[in-house]
């Protein structure tokens, strides 16, 4: 007698690969970033808080995952900047057996098809390090969704400050709850070439933080990272990611984020 499939559960196992699978491609000229890549010019340190905006590089970020808890990676996009100019591209699907959730498929439209060949998620997150060494990590996310995730992945909370956006919105707008990427956009006039795409995400949040920062440069005068820090910090998990809390032992690394993902 055929045995029936169980609802969303897929037969045999996605193979992994090892080189990055590009869903969407960097949307101008700007260098698109290789396994290899030193970026040796960028300063590999921590800035510390009254280090001047203008002399500040970011890394934006955007994670799409299985939709389910314990979530997981299945594409992570970033792009690397200044207020200045947009220096580097970064994405890449990203392998996994894990059933993917029926709604968060048709909202990203990645399926197990799409990650055959991808990168393993070790892989990933170790080369999203070098590429956001030194730099202020930038997301469109209250809670932090994306760092917290990478964070799980790699083991350990990532060595560098996070600004939020909707944070800086609300802090702009005098906003009471979150704002979507989307509706932010068209409130700055900033394009979004592909919503629930990692790279056009994270492409839109760093245009966006752009265009933040200079109004809140311009409204409260900021000047110095701790300036943003002090506005758009996302709050600490440390269950989230092994981080021991002041006086405290190391807390074991959740299987899932404390808090939903508000988009």
């Amino acid at each position: 007698m055929e045995t029936r499939r169980r609802y969303g559960r897929r037969r045999g196992r996605v193979p992994t690969g090892d080189k990055f699978l590009s869903r969407l491609g960097p949307a101008g000229a700007e260098p698109f970033a290789t396994p290899d890549d030193a970026l040796d010019s960028w300063s590999a340190e921590r800035p510390s808080p009254d280090t001047a905006i203008e002399s500040l590089h970011f890394v934006a970020l955007d994670c799409e995952t299985t939709g389910q808890s314990p979530h997981h990676l299945v594409e992570l996009g970033a792009v690397a900047f200044t207020m200045r100019e947009h220096l580097m591209s970064f994405e890449t699907l990203v392998h996994s057996n894990d059933r993917i959730n029926p709604y968060a498929r048709r909202i990203h439209g990645i399926d197990a098809a799409a990650l055959n060949g991808a990168p393993p998620v070790s892989l990933v997150v170790e080369r999203f390090q070098r590429f956001a060494t030194g730099a202020v990590l930038v997301e469109h996310s209250a809670d932090a969704f994306d760092t917290r995730l990478i964070g799980r992945a790699i083991g350990s909370s990532l060595d560098a400050d996070n600004v939020d956006t909707t944070r800086l919105a609300a802090k702009l707008f005098d906003l009471k709850d979150t704002i979507g990427l989307e509706r932010l956009c068209r409130e700055l006039g900033v394009v979004h070439r592909k919503p629930h795409h990692a790279l056009a995400d994270a492409e839109a949040t760093a245009a966006c933080f752009v265009e933040l920062v200079r109004r809140g440069s311009e409204r409260f005068n900021w000047r110095t990272l701790g300036d943003l820090l002090v506005a758009g910090k996302p709050p600490v998990f440390a269950a989230d990611t092994g981080v021991a809390p002041p006086g405290g032992t190391p807390k074991t690394v959740s299987s899932s984020p404390r808090t939903r993902r508000r988009r």
